[in-house]
């Protein structure tokens, strides 16, 4: 990814898997058979359709569908589940950490997750069977919360669904089943000059009198969930042209305390620090004093790239 700002410069002088069916038996014949399926993995998309946008303040939700199948006689029986490594966390694991996540019954709560094997009461999704055959399907939400940043990269993990048949408050696994969460991220970056405005990538700058010498400070708000690298490229190499064809007058671009090579368009100066929260980086134009130098107008057409350094 890169982005571009173009200066006129001028003066005057940026898997899912199902279990076989478990039975509970008594000598009476089968009691309760449940099995339990899952539809689809969630391979995440996000409102943009890109995966997961880590500077984006809005919610999304993926859908899972789960069906519970049932024969036999009449049954109580639950739904819960919990992360393929359990613990307290619901996490996406990928090269730059982790993202958090959920899987919800309805997009507003409760969670189904939990550490527990057999879940508990909060997240335990309850139903009931009559005698005979019949199917329960479940739509249940997966969300990973907004603003969570994290390097470009794929991030995932399996969510272990179970079905428990309810006898009299002592449950039994009957089936289980997993799916997958997948997550991409990619490598991010915004850029605003703050002389021109939002959204605005070209900017005409007045330096004024050359004679004596000048120095003006352009200030860019950059924000990224990677290395950033910088360029510029100089129409006229580094130099204020003349009106006339006068000889030009040298000038410089100094990001970060070091100068930009202004002959070439090469990405050759990185930006330090965590970009991750909006960041003002000073870009300056220095002038060094021409008292020499032809009367006329002198301008140059400045092109600054930002690039992820990935």
């Amino acid at each position: 990814m890169s982005l571009l700002h173009k200066l006129l410069i001028g003066s005057a002088a940026a898997g899912v898997a199902t279990s076989p069916l478990f039975a509970q038996e008594t000598a009476g014949g089968p009691e309760c058979l449940l099995e339990l399926s899952v539809d689809n993995n969630v391979d995440w998309r996000g409102q943009l359709g890109r995966g997961y946008e880590v500077f984006s303040g809005e919610e999304s939700y993926e859908v899972v569908s789960v069906v519970v199948r049932h024969q036999g006689q009449a049954c109580d029986y639950f739904l819960t589940g919990m992360p393929q490594e359990g613990g307290n966390e619901n996490l996406l694991t990928g090269p730059y950490g982790a993202l958090a996540y959920d899987v919800l019954r309805q997009p507003s709560g409760p969670s189904l997750l939990s550490p527990d094997y057999a879940g508990n009461e909060l997240t335990r999704l309850y139903g009931r069977f009559p005698d005979g055959a019949g199917a329960q399907q479940y739509v249940l939400y997966v969300a990973i919360p907004p603003e969570q940043n994290v390097g470009g990269g794929i991030y995932s993990d399996q969510v272990q669904l179970r079905v428990f048949a309810d006898h009299f408050g002592s449950p039994e696994l009957m089936d289980q089943a997993s799916f997958a969460i997948t997550a991409p991220v990619a490598d991010t970056l915004e850029v605003d000059s703050i002389d021109a405005g939002p959204g605005a990538n070209t900017l005409k700058i007045d330096l004024g009198n050359l004679a004596p010498g000048v120095v003006r400070v352009l200030d860019f708000s950059l924000r990224s969930n990677a290395p950033i690298r910088v360029g510029a490229n100089s129409q006229n190499k580094g130099f204020l042209a003349h009106q006339a064809s006068a000889p030009g007058i040298p000038y410089s671009l100094v990001v970060g305390g070091n100068r930009i090579d202004l002959s070439s368009n090469r990405l050759t100066q990185a930006i330090a620090g965590d970009l991750s929260n909006r960041t003002i980086v000073p870009f300056r134009i220095e002038v060094e004093p021409n008292y020499g130098a032809a009367a006329g107008t002198y301008s140059d057409v400045l092109t600054i790239t930002f690039q992820v350094d990935g």
